[in-house]
């Protein structure tokens, strides 16, 4: 059984988060700095989103080189099919809605379903905007074919972080990392998001879940401290660590829905 491209993943997951920690525990122990303790507190808060930024990026890729070394197109489910196609077809004058474009889209499929997967990453990460927003989390998990990933979180089991209590975040932090380890391990992945309960009924409502208003909310600090805009410290070392938490089983979470839409056709007996 080969190891996924993903599961080698782990080890730099870790080290980026680890890297996160070391900043908080010298911060604790330079308290009696306020200056040093700020910068400190400071720099794990602008490094803990460029990691963020970072992982889910690589994930994608390693998804799409799992994908890749192991199925032939016919396999690859059909909105990864089409967002591959819709990269190359956003150049041209039609409309990536229109029956022409749906038909090229066919025949493409017809010439190459027989030959081995060969998705290039971009299509997949082409984004206009770069920040780790959430709606720009949505956008990549869309051309998964992943929709409504906030909403699913929403009183879901991982709304438990909200309650700002640091062992349990931990505990459920740490039972995610292990099922995603486990169920990551070789290609077709073996993960479901049933494994957090998510929320099954979508409503329409606009209002954004704990989950988007902890994100933006942290970004927006974070822009405001990498343009100058703020000398103040806003958030002490205990508040970065629950948010360091909290942004690991975002990736979890993120890492498993991502999966579950890269299932290849034969796996999943529900694929479209």
């Amino acid at each position: 059984m080969t190891q996924s491209y993903l599961n080698l993943r782990f080890e730099q997951i870790d080290k980026r988060f680890n890297e996160i920690q070391v900043l908080l525990d010298f911060a604790v122990k330079s308290r009696h700095d306020s200056d040093l303790y700020q910068a400190l507190c400071r720099s794990a808060h602008v490094l803990l989103v460029s990691h963020f930024e970072g992982l889910y990026k690589e994930i994608v890729k390693d998804v799409i080189d799992d994908i890749n070394r192991n199925i032939n197109f016919h396999q690859v489910k059909r909105n990864i099919f089409n967002t591959h196609c819709n990269y190359f077809l956003n150049g041209t004058e039609l409309n990536l809605n229109s029956k022409e474009a749906n038909n090229i889209r066919i025949k493409l499929y017809e010439a190459f379903k027989d030959y081995p997967s060969k998705l290039k990453a971009e299509p997949f990460l082409w984004v206009d905007n770069k920040n780790p927003a959430p709606n720009i989390i949505e956008t990549l998990l869309g051309k998964f074919g992943t929709k409504n990933f906030f909403k699913s979180l929403e009183g879901s089991d991982l709304d438990l972080v909200f309650e700002n209590q640091k062992t349990m975040i931990r505990r459920l932090r740490d039972r995610l990392k292990n099922y995603v380890n486990r169920g990551t391990y070789s290609y077709p992945y073996t993960v479901d998001t049933s494994f957090y309960h998510p929320t099954d009924k979508i409503t329409d409502k606009k209002s954004n879940t704990l989950w988007e208003d902890f994100l933006n909310n942290f970004l927006l600090e974070r822009h405001n401290i990498i343009h100058g805009n703020t000398l103040s410290n806003p958030n002490d070392n205990e508040s970065l660590q629950k948010s360091k938490i909290k942004m690991e089983i975002l990736i979890y979470a993120f890492i498993i829905n991502l999966c579950s839409s890269a299932s290849p056709m034969f796996f999943l007996a529900e694929a479209q």
